[in-house]
């Protein structure tokens, strides 16, 4: 959001410098009084749209309409489809459209000053991963909007792509969702506003793509009207209008949720036009005291006088660090707000840096807190005798600097790494993020956060230092996704089963228990989107507990049907190791009624890897309750074939990566054989994932592999559904056809 709003005011300065000029600019002619007849897309908020039967509306309408009145003419305004707008422009029909400027329309039309700048954006299905840019859509089905700009482009530029051409952008989206197109690539302004107003399932894919300059395009045959709107759209601007009206569609336009600060600013205002007034009740309290304790006596006048240098005292140590005598992190904010205002009049460019010593706390563990204090301040003394534009300290080894280029990153920080503190030589590193100071209208408190962010990428990844990307910022919607599942839990979610089927003889003998999420703003997530977001956050436990639960009352409804049906479940490293996994199954055994036996527990060779003594011993608790165990994604973890002898297993999932290509990877085909002639020595069933073709089950039915899970048979279906599979026999339909 900060992002934008920079850009968006960026552009308002842009405009705003070139009005001025154009107000009292030549060339600008008076006209007549006939109405000028806009034309624009009737389906483009929040720049312009029509609904209905109802008048135009929109950002550019109601600036062409002050531009009109500022030059004292009607302004008619007419929507359509956009191709027909700019035919319309062309043949004379219309006097002027609101459009992207590019060197291909100025052979056509002229272009007044710019009074907006959209990007635009590469967007497809969820699930879909990132475009890093145009090349990868080489071949690729892309919808466009018919007439836009970015169907110009492409047919301009060298990437080769299959145009889906739709009447409008919202035509183009939903091309993609009816999967008529791979991807989609339109404005980003409209396109974000209507996915979030309409929560459909798409999502923005890559960066953004050609800023353009939003302009009024008259014909070239009309250049008096075009000089009349320069000087009109100068005036607007100069006036003030622009920015009333800018102002008035900015939420629009710049299409976002409100985060937590526009919500509870109010409040944090009115909280803090409290204090303050507790704070004067408070001074001026005390200054009447101390009139009245002048006027006493004069032993009192000097204890009067203690008072104030104690609370002079108090008042620097409440903005200072004791420990360093550094500013603490407001005063330093406050200090790097006033140098930047003074910068930005010499054109200096600045750069804060945040910068931790990497061993403070190992220093503390094994040195103690004093002597990691007393290195901290000579840290600190050091650090003041280089100069920096602003520093402070804000506790546990943490220093903020704001310096006017890099030089000291290069350098070193301190003039001597090498520091003796109680008679030890230490030499400490520090752990650095940088984030730009812009030269303009920056937040000084969000390039210190930005900074700070930067620091913990690179401690994480274990570098010296690393500057502040945009990417490193939490993905709003991940953030939506665990809060919700906080305050809901379970409720929103629910199971389905696949099927697995005996290669032998066709039949379903079990089924793997998965779990859906329909979000009611959000819409359907995949799981492999929400379940490691909540494994991050230290929920997967609950889902686990979901799934177990739903998955032992399922097993004993089918088996009380006359259909026992052995139900895997996945569980991870965290449900085995922090939790009482076994006391967890058997407490859902007895409320439902259950077999051990219709369970069986899935995990990864990841998750065994973690602590083996401790799953060792976790696994062999289950299978003395009769709970079987399964190696699920088998083959693309650590040391797999030591596992099949280390943990009481009964079952091998060979991962579908092997699966899927067999028939065309020969090393993969040798890996699934020599995995099941491996596990039938050591009497181990073998679970294929993946098969989608009858070539492939052939192929495992040749070496001998005793069941699969795949598209071949059956995708996850609802379990009021699987009743109904669950006595279906699966057979090569190629094969009923040679009989």
């Amino acid at each position: 959001m900060a992002e934008k709003t920079r850009k968006a005011w960026s552009c308002k300065a842009f405009c705003l410098a070139f009005g001025l000029l154009l107000v009292g600019g030549p060339g600008a002619q008076a006209a007549d009084s006939a109405p000028i007849r806009f034309a624009g897309d009737d389906n483009y908020p929040p720049f312009e749209w029509q609904e209905d039967e109802g008048p135009p509306q929109g950002f550019v309408v109601e600036l062409g309409r002050a531009m009109a009145a500022q030059g004292g003419r009607e302004a008619k305004h007419i929507q359509m489809d956009w191709p027909d707008a700019l035919a319309g422009l062309r043949s004379g029909e219309v006097d002027v459209v609101a459009l992207f400027a590019s060197p291909e329309r100025a052979r056509d039309f002229l272009f007044t000053t710019p009074f907006y700048f959209v990007t635009h954006g590469i967007y497809g299905r969820e699930g879909s991963e990132g475009v890093p840019d145009l090349d990868a859509l080489q071949g690729r089905r892309v919808a466009l909007e018919d007439g836009g700009y970015a169907a110009d482009a492409l047919r301009a530029g060298s990437v080769d792509v299959q145009p889906v051409i739709r009447e409008d952008f919202r035509a183009a989206l939903q091309a993609v969702l009816d999967n008529q197109a791979d991807f989609a690539l339109l404005p980003q302004p409209v396109t974000n506003r209507t996915i979030a107003r309409e929560s459909l399932p798409v999502h923005l894919l890559g960066p953004p793509l050609w800023p353009r300059p939003y302009v009024f395009a008259v014909s070239r045959q009309q250049p008096e009207l075009h000089a009349w709107l320069q000087q009109q759209l100068g005036l607007v601007v100069s006036t003030g209008r622009y920015y009333d009206i800018y102002e008035h569609w900015r939420k629009e336009i710049e299409w976002n949720r409100p985060g937590y600060w526009q919500r509870y600013s109010g409040w944090l205002v009115l909280g803090g036009m409290l204090l303050g007034l507790l704070f004067l009740m408070i001074y001026a309290y005390s200054w009447r005291l101390r009139a009245v304790v002048r006027r006493l006596s004069w032993q009192l006048e000097n204890a009067r006088l203690r008072k104030s240098r104690v609370e002079m005292e108090m008042l620097h140590w409440e903005y200072h660090d004791r420990l360093t005598g550094l500013p603490t992190r407001p005063e330093f904010v406050s200090r790097v707000r006033t140098h930047l205002l003074r910068a930005e009049r010499k054109g200096n460019v600045h750069v804060l840096m945040v910068a931790k010593l990497s061993e403070i706390d190992d220093f503390i563990c094994s040195l103690g807190f004093a002597t990691g204090e007393n290195l901290i301040a000579e840290v600190a003394s050091r650090l003041r005798r280089k100069g920096f534009a602003a520093l402070c300290y804000m506790g546990r080894g943490v220093f903020a600097l704001l310096v006017q280029d890099k030089v000291a990153l290069a350098e070193g920080l301190l003039d001597d790494q090498s520091i003796v503190v109680d008679g030890m030589e230490l030499e400490p590193r520090f752990t650095i993020g940088l984030a730009q100071c812009p030269l303009q209208g920056g937040d000084v408190g969000e390039i210190l956060r930005q900074a700070e962010t930067a620091m913990a990428f690179a401690s994480r990844s274990g570098r010296s230092w690393m500057e502040y990307r945009e990417s490193m910022d939490p993905d709003p919607e991940n953030l939506l996704i665990i809060r919700d599942f906080r305050r809901k839990g379970s409720e929103e979610l629910r199971v389905v089963l696949q099927p697995q089927v005996n290669l032998q003889s066709g039949e379903v003998v079990g089924a793997e228990v998965l779990v859906r999420w329909r979000h009611p703003e959000l819409g359907e997530l995949s799981p492999a989107l929400f379940v490691p977001l909540l494994e991050q956050a230290g929920l997967v436990v609950t889902l686990t507990e979901f799934v177990l639960d739903e998955a032992i009352r399922l097993a004993a409804e089918l088996r009380s049907k006359g259909m026992p049906t052995c139900l895997s479940v996945n569980v991870s490293a965290v449900d085995l190791l922090e939790t009482d996994l076994c006391a967890k199954v058997a407490l859902a055994l007895a409320a439902h009624g259950g077999l051990a036996e219709d369970l069986r527990l899935e995990m990864t060779e990841t998750c065994m890897i973690s602590e083996p003594d401790r799953v060792g011993m976790v696994i062999a608790r289950l299978l003395a309750m009769g709970v079987t165990c399964s190696i699920d994604d088998f083959g693309v973890g650590y040391s797999s074939m030591s596992h099949l002898r280390q943990f009481a297993v009964s079952e091998v999932k060979i991962d579908r990566s092997f699966v899927h290509d067999m028939l065309d990877q020969q090393a993969h085909h040798a890996i699934v054989s020599a995995v099941i002639a491996l596990c039938h020595e050591l009497n181990l069933t073998v679970v294929a994932e993946g098969p989608e073709d009858w070539q492939i089950v052939q192929a495992l039915q040749e070496l001998k592999c005793d069941r699969a899970q795949g598209y071949v048979f059956s995708r996850p279906v609802e379990v009021d559904e699987f009743p109904a599979l669950r006595n279906q026999t699966f057979s090569d339909p190629g094969n009923q056809e040679r009989a």
